[in-house]
């Protein structure tokens, strides 16, 4: 199956959040950290204000703030407004809106956790909830440079479309992309630069360890661990970490021939760093694991028959109180497996193959966690 979790960083991305190496990465993240304040501050207390034709979020010191185009959104979720249609006001008439919200959702809630850049005058980033617990993006980067020590490096695509290696264009300094689109000299398949993107908003890193490759049926070049790590310090999103094995990665950064696809989410709110420190265990194991257990457990996968029918095989999973997915997933999972590329749908392997690409075709990211989840435990199962 393939993953576009790297093509769409690299579509979108512009070049001042494309990073060369890990430790560029890092240092762009903790120059973000190291200008932000936070701020708890009781929800009573705090107004909007139209100045200079721009609404400012104040606060009892009197100090305005500019508010990102994300904290505003934040800020008229939390009001119940639509941010879309504020944004369309008078900067006056968007601040009699929101100082309405504010007042009833005093009402909901003490206080709020307020993140601002400070550079000269204030610029709001995030307005979340006092539940918040924020994972700086710095941290997240720190860790993922303890891994180049264990032979984990910013993954790269593996070939051009033309079947030649990458090369640093000259033209678009190897990113890929002009103003107008992909760049028409490398055509966007020239990119040098890995698969590693930070912002004041958020980081995107895929690391992979291709010094142990896993041997597989059918596949003489092998295939490769990646983990890709996501998280959002403004609370756009969770912490996450896919993990995966594939074939390679392409020049637009398609990730081709993934298998074996799991992601753990951690939500920004209460024990957060507990749980990702635990998460950060696990992950930490399946990193340091031999290719040769990998191999191991792919080639019993494959052999071991869950059922000789359709029906039987959806009645024993169905039956498995760990995996907890409706018969209907099950089903979809089946009938998604490909058996010239994934072997027979009837086996643990072929059936961890089917969910993971049934998944990537689910909009809500909760359920995707279940069923890759679901489909981890099946690879893990005695039968």
């Amino acid at each position: 199956m393939e993953l576009f979790h790297a093509h769409n960083q690299w579509a979108t991305r512009p070049a001042d959040e494309r990073f060369a190496d890990l430790q560029s990465l890092y240092e762009a993240c903790k120059e973000y950290a190291a200008s932000a304040r936070e701020n708890t501050a009781a929800v009573s207390s705090i107004r909007t204000e139209a100045i200079d034709g721009n609404v400012q979020l104040v606060g009892r010191a009197n100090n305005p703030a500019m508010l990102t185009h994300w904290a505003f959104g934040q800020l008229s979720a939390r009001i119940g407004a639509p941010a879309s249609y504020l944004r369309e006001l008078p900067a006056t008439l968007a601040c009699q809106n929101l100082n309405h919200g504010l007042a009833k959702y005093a009402d909901r809630s003490d206080t709020a956790n307020l993140l601002f850049h400070q550079n000269g005058g204030l610029l709001l980033r995030a307005f979340t909830s006092d539940e918040y617990a924020r994972i700086w993006n710095w941290e997240v980067a720190e860790r993922l440079l303890g891994l180049e020590r264990q032979g984990w490096t910013p993954a790269r695509p593996d070939k051009r479309f033309d079947g030649g290696d990458p090369s640093q264009c000259q033209v678009c300094n190897g990113t890929g992309r002009a103003p107008s689109g992909p760049c028409a000299t490398c055509k966007g398949s020239g990119l040098a630069l890995p698969a590693l993107y930070a912002s004041d908003h958020d980081m995107f890193a895929f690391v992979r360890n291709n010094s142990a490759v896993i041997r597989e049926p059918g596949n003489p070049d092998g295939l490769q661990r990646g983990v890709i790590v996501q998280n959002s310090e403004v609370g756009a999103s969770a912490l996450k970490l896919t993990r995966f094995l594939y074939r390679e990665m392409c020049g637009n950064h398609i990730i081709w021939g993934a298998s074996n696809v799991m992601e753990i989410k951690v939500r920004h709110i209460g024990n957060a760093r507990y749980r990702w420190g635990h998460y950060e265990a696990e992950l930490r194991r399946y990193l340091t694991q031999g290719a040769s257990e990998d191999e191991a457990r792919i080639s019993a996968a494959r052999t071991c028959k869950i059922g000789d029918t359709k029906e039987q095989v959806l009645d024993r999973l169905f039956g498995m109180r760990a995996l907890a997915l409706p018969r209907k997933t099950l089903e979809a999972g089946y009938d998604a497996t490909r058996p010239e590329q994934d072997g027979s749908p009837t086996t643990v392997w072929g059936m961890v193959q089917g969910l993971t690409r049934h998944s990537q075709t689910v909009p809500y990211a909760d359920t995707r966690t279940a069923i890759d989840t679901a489909a981890g435990r099946l690879m893990a199962a005695n039968f």
